[in-house]
Order: C-alpha cells, then structure tokens, then sequence
C-alpha cells in the first residue's frame, strides 16, 4: 500500500532531554567491536511494554530523537534515543560516519541491550536517511527487530553519492574521492546497500516514508526498495516535503499514525500464527 499525504505542521521542539517532564536514566552499552554507546532511555510506565529506538540521520546524535520520545512514551513505550559512535558521548572517532555501515552494528547493540539488559523482547525502530538505511541493514539479519519505520532510505551509498555529484565534478574525479572516503572511513561501500538487504526484513512489518520533492533521495530510489521489500509493507509520501522536512514536521506530525502502525506491529497478536512448516 503507498499512500499520499497532505503537507505537515510540527508542535513539537524540545532541546534537552529534562524538557520533556519524563523520567530517564543515562545508559551505555558496548558494540561488538569493543565500542562504548551512550544515550538516554525512557521507561514506560509498563515494564512489559514494547521499546522503540531512534536512528539518526548524517552528522545528528541521540538530541534529534527527542521530539518523538513523549508521544511515544505516553503511548506505552520504552524509548531509546542513543548516539552512534563518534557522536554525542559514544566512542569513536567523530569523522568515521559510514552512512549505515558501522551504524547498523551499533543498532545491533542497542536492540541487544534492550532485549539482553532491559528484557524487552517487542522492539521497534525509527530511523531518517543513513538511519532509516542502518536499521533496515539491521533488521535484516537480526530478528530480535519487530518493526521498521524508514524515513528517506536510499537505496545504496553507491547511488546516493551519484545523484548528489555537482555537475562540474569529473564522475572518474568522484569515483576517486569516494575510494579515499571508504580507506578513510574503514568501510567498503558493497556494506551499504539497502536494496539488497530490505527483502529480508520480512516477516516484521516495514513503513517506508518518503518526501514528494526530496531531491537527496529521489522518488524512484523510495519506490524501488518498496518494491523489493517483502509484506507486510507500507509506504507514505508527504506531499511537498523534502529531505530534511521528512524529519522535521513530518515524523513529528506523523508519529501518532506512525504509533499506530507500530501498536499494530509491536502490541497487537498476529492474525495467524506461523508453524514453520
């Protein structure tokens, strides 16, 4: 299902996590390379209730996930907002961003630290750009991940940075910065292909939200991952958003539909069981 949506206005905006009026904790927990994560988690008042945590985009740390956490709280649920390596207060080097790559290990971190230390075993995720792309490289090997909300996932970095190339720069000029970029950065960019990766998020169910004019990603990239994802499987598009407007008002504006799809996931029993067989 693809459906439209009208333009979107936000009345959330926070700074600091005390804005919020919610109790929270400061936690960290370690990735499997050795790394220390930092954040804040803020408890439902249910211990058995389902979590869900925030993935940021390029270059924003665990602050950009604060607008979501109250309606989400008072809607019944763990929230985790966390800063990936090299950001915020997690370890790592601030100049080591691998637009998913490494940041899908540290999603892996956080739902084991939610399922493992916590003993929450309903868990969702919402992710923008290189978040929305590391949670469904996530999700796809990691069962553990109930449920996937994906605003503006490119479909790989290979794509993203030829649709962003300036026309006055030398495509061979490009591919050469890109090849420094990944010796740099640690990473290979074969890493970073959610196109590959988004067909096994299946069975959980996957909500991809897409801008009408967002140029960043373009509209063929959002319709060829829905494509190739797996049911059960959603996608809206926000009529005259762009890339950074997807995030800001639209998850904000959004988050009570995106609640409910979440509740649908995370909450609700399956209409059938599956036996495996």
């Amino acid at each position: 299902m693809i459906a439209t949506i009208a333009p979107l206005y936000s009345p959330f905006s926070v700074r600091r996590a005390s804005e919020l009026g919610l109790p929270f904790e400061e936690v960290s927990f370690p990735t499997q390379d050795g790394l220390v994560l930092r954040g804040w988690f803020f408890p439902a008042e249910q211990v058995e209730s389902p979590a869900v945590l925030y993935a940021p985009a390029t270059s924003h740390d665990q602050l950009s996930g604060l607008s979501l956490a109250r309606p989400l709280h008072d809607a019944g649920y763990h929230v985790l907002l966390f800063s990936y390596r090299g950001h915020g207060e997690s370890d790592g080097d601030p100049l080591g961003f691998t637009y998913g790559a490494s940041e899908s290990l540290d999603i892996d971190a956080a739902v084991q630290y939610l399922y493992d230390e916590r003993g929450i075993h309903r868990i969702g995720a919402i992710g923008h750009s290189a978040g929305a792309v590391a949670i469904i490289l996530s999700a796809a090997r990691n069962p553990r991940l109930g449920a996937v909300v994906a605003a503006s996932p490119f479909t790989s970095v290979d794509e993203i940075w030829e649709t962003n190339r300036p026309a006055f720069f030398p495509k061979p000029l490009y591919q050469a910065v890109f090849k420094l970029v990944e010796r740099r950065k640690g990473f290979l960019r074969e890493q970073v292909r959610a196109e590959q990766s988004i067909g096994r998020i299946a069975p959980h169910p996957l909500l991809i939200i897409h801008g009408s004019e967002d140029r960043r990603i373009t509209r063929e990239q959002a319709l060829r991952l829905f494509r190739l994802a797996r049911p059960p499987k959603q996608m809206w598009v926000i009529q005259g958003a762009d890339h950074r407007s997807v995030r800001d008002p639209g998850l904000d504006a959004l988050i009570g539909q995106i609640i409910l799809f979440l509740n649908q996931a995370l909450k609700e029993p399956p209409a059938t069981q599956f036996t495996g067989r």
